[in-house]
């Protein structure tokens, strides 16, 4: 039997529909996954943040410290009111953990040059790109110490661009990849130099 060119078009292009209706399913399960890991560990996290009676010393410099849930070590937890999110940050970046939440990519809060990293999940960092200047992101470690940032600019860096990552003196970088990990979503943040301790303001 003769096959004719346009079956082999209609062929390829019924292959092309099925591929592309399981990567948003894939993406969907995954993004629901991820959205759910994060979630389960928030309570852990708060749980074991102290809450203390009096005010404690705001560390100039240094190492944030950790808490380890299931076998999962955490550094923080970044808020961002105007995306309704709130998400625990893991100490070690790695595209396993990045399944579970954010992650530190480098430096640290006390020192005013931390980066976080995550994926493009709806429910983690996949909405960066709708922060817009002026936007609050409130980081707070695991002393119970909350830093509050204000969002100066969003730039679009190439994917292996680290040297751009690293660029500029900001005192907080959050970012994501696009979808297809062509270039990454970076949002620039400067301190407000607000540290707020439970309901009380350390410094301002």
């Amino acid at each position: 039997m003769k096959i004719t060119k346009g079956k082999v078009m209609k062929v390829i292009g019924l292959v092309c529909i099925i591929g592309a209706m399981a990567f948003v399913v894939r993406n969907y399960i995954e993004n629901s996954e991820a959205g759910k890991l994060a979630d389960s560990y928030m309570s852990s996290i708060k749980d074991q943040i102290p809450d203390y009676e009096d005010k404690i010393e705001v560390p100039s410099e240094g190492e944030m410290p950790a808490i380890d849930v299931d076998g999962q070590s955490f550094i923080a937890v970044v808020s961002i009111p105007s995306l309704d999110l709130e998400l625990p940050v893991q100490r070690d970046w790695s595209s396993l953990n990045a399944k579970i939440s954010p992650c530190r990519y480098k430096g640290s809060v006390y020192e005013n040059n931390l980066i976080i990293a995550g994926h493009n999940y709806d429910r983690h960092f996949g909405r960066l790109k709708n922060l817009v200047s002026g936007d609050t992101i409130i980081v707070t470690d695991v002393n119970g110490l909350s830093f509050y940032y204000t969002v100066t600019n969003t730039q679009i860096l190439d994917t292996y661009d680290v040297e751009a990552m690293d660029e500029g003196d900001w005192d907080l970088t959050v970012f994501t990849c696009t979808i297809g990990g062509a270039s990454r979503v970076t949002v620039r943040c400067e301190f407000t130099g607000q540290v707020v301790q439970s309901d009380k303001n350390v410094f301002e």
